[in-house]
């Protein structure tokens, strides 16, 4: 096994061909991006009756978006008032990729792996249902993290089990299971676990961006969106 850097990662990523981690018409469908920055229009729109997970909704009705898209290495303000963020207030930059989608929709295996964690994260604002597979391309060992699972997604689960590429391994969760959030996929990749066994951080503090945006780069190097970055 060969230790890995964020750009030999990438590289290897970019001539690989992935399987589709949703649906394709979900994958590559519609798609609106959505901008949770504190800067965003969004939070001009949103009052006691209207969430931005209800503005969210009411702008994919708008151009029929199949996914909302949450954005990589943005810096949100929406994690405070969680459970899960309530001792940890500088950490506000996502490092994965939200997809919104609906409840129960099925997840499949970029690549070849095996289960390297899963756990029932169920603090407020956290990941909820968790699965993170372990993966080697050409000797380069990564690892890819799905958070917001349905909790039968953990059933018949154990450490080192295979999945192969295409595989439907999990489903989408509903709010009362994903940590409290609207229905949508975390998707991460993680080069170096570290101390980690089923759990990673998906938002980090900005101070703290040079590390981890080194060992978590890009998740479109997998979903392969022509509309992201």
């Amino acid at each position: 096994m060969t230790s890995l850097t964020s750009a030999s990662l990438a590289q290897q990523l970019a001539q690989t061909t992935c399987h589709p981690v949703l649906p394709k018409e979900f994958q590559f469908g519609i798609g609106l991006i959505v901008d949770l920055s504190a800067t965003s229009d969004i939070w001009g729109k949103v009052t006691a009756g209207h969430s931005f997970a209800d503005e969210i909704k009411r702008q994919a009705q708008v151009i029929q978006a199949k996914v909302e898209i949450g954005r990589y290495a943005e810096e949100r303000t929406i994690y405070q008032d969680t459970d899960n963020f309530s001792d940890s207030q500088a950490r506000t930059m996502h490092i994965g990729i939200d997809l919104g989608v609906p409840t129960h929709t099925p997840v499949f295996a970029p690549l070849d792996g095996k289960i390297f964690g899963f756990a029932d994260h169920q603090t407020q604002g956290d990941y909820g249902p968790t699965i993170i597979l372990c993966h080697q391309l050409d000797g380069l060992v990564f690892h890819t993290l799905y958070g917001h699972l349905s909790r039968d997604s953990l059933a018949d689960l154990f450490i080192g089990k295979s999945i192969q590429q295409g595989e439907q391994f999990a489903r989408i969760g509903a709010s009362n299971e994903n940590g409290g959030w609207a229905s949508h996929l975390h998707l991460q990749i993680i080069q170096d676990m570290g101390n980690h066994t089923d759990d990673y951080p998906g938002v980090i503090d900005p101070a703290q961006a040079d590390y981890y945006l080194n060992n978590c780069p890009n998740p479109n190097l997998i979903l392969k969106r022509t509309d992201l970055k």
